[in-house]
């Protein structure tokens, strides 16, 4: 706030009424922070009513904080006894505005499920880490986009979706979801759900570190922790240190090193760090499909295509009978194909 003061902690309704009444200031907690810069960072529909929702439920335990200076109404003509207090109208009015943006939401997401089930048969890398690593920067050149990308704490508050590469088989596609920070409000954890839905769909994370911060290897853990808290301990994940160009002398170089060893460095600035990277993931990919030797009837042109189109192919033939190829493919991609069909 302005001319006010700002505690990076969490405090208590009480605690916050008993300094402000000390300082005779605006006092803000770590969670009112946080949630005023994802207020003002807000720019879609979704953003805007996943922050408001988080705003409302961190309002409503600290109305008397808010409302200290109110006395209680007095009630009308003929009215018996004293009016209802200012502060429990406004408890209710927060109440009804809460169940409002709640069945929002709800709404928001079978529009996103509708989303995610045309995505079903691609596979998906879900850009993830702790806020302002650049994981929007790495997007936009990862899939030559146009995804906002600002150097400020939490500069995006959406998923994005980007091809990975049009070019690749499978099809694969990259989402660049909000960032974490340590002590993350469960308020907002919660309001952003919808978003953060992404990571459970996604077939791998991308764990993108902020390789020149000094607290570089914090951020990394306070990462690994959300997820580990998030039931995401085990989604299969890679990690990479971005940020590589701004690290200036050697000593903090090897130090890099340290902060998650064995991680690729890159930048997300450099076209050659970013095709070893593209070419990592999609790697990885393939290390996960299953490998298929199929004979695929000339007739069966339909399924040809979408052979091609679902399936790395690392062999063909042309036979009598039809076209043999030995290829790799997801095992939900194959049952849908029907391609025991046509194994050899």
């Amino acid at each position: 706030p302005v001319d006010g003061v700002v505690f990076d902690a969490e405090l208590s309704p009480q605690q916050l009424r008993n300094l402000e009444k000390t300082l005779g200031k605006p006092t803000l907690d770590r969670s009112g922070v946080i949630i005023e810069i994802f207020s003002s960072h807000a720019r879609t529909k979704e953003a805007k009513t996943q922050v408001e929702l988080a705003k409302v439920q961190y309002l409503l335990p600290r109305l008397t904080h808010f409302w200290t200076h109110f006395e209680r109404q007095r009630g009308g003509i003929g009215q018996k006894g004293m009016g209802e207090k200012q502060l429990e109208v406004d408890r209710r009015l927060l109440k009804k505005r809460i169940a409002l943006l709640q069945k929002r939401l709800k709404e928001i997401e079978k529009e996103r499920q509708v989303q995610r089930s045309g995505r079903v048969d691609l596979l998906k890398v879900a850009l993830v880490g702790y806020t302002n690593a650049g994981k929007s920067t790495l997007l936009n050149g990862l899939t030559q986009s146009q995804v906002l990308a600002e150097d400020k704490l939490f500069a995006t508050l959406d998923s994005s979706v980007r091809a990975l590469d049009p070019h690749s088989h499978p099809p694969l596609v990259a989402i660049d979801t909000v960032g974490f920070i340590d002590k993350i409000p469960p308020s907002l954890i919660a309001s952003f759900r919808s978003t953060l839905e992404e990571l459970y769909q996604a077939d791998l994370l991308l764990h993108v570190v902020d390789a020149s911060s000094p607290r570089a290897r914090d951020q990394f853990l306070v990462t690994e922790k959300i997820l580990e808290e998030m039931d995401l301990k085990n989604k299969p994940r890679m990690t990479v240190l971005n940020k590589i160009d701004q690290v200036r002398n050697a000593s903090d170089l090897n130090w890099t090193r340290l902060i998650a060893p064995g991680s690729p460095r890159v930048s997300a600035l450099s076209q050659s760090d970013l095709v070893k990277l593209r070419d990592l993931i999609i790697e990885h990919f393939k290390s996960t499909l299953d490998v298929w030797e199929v004979v695929i009837p000339y007739p069966e042109s339909k399924l040809d295509a979408l052979v091609h189109a679902y399936a790395s192919i690392e062999k063909k033939k042309f036979l009598e009978q039809g076209v043999f190829y030995r290829l790799r493919i997801s095992p939900s991609i194959a049952g849908k194909l029907e391609l025991d069909k046509y194994r050899t």
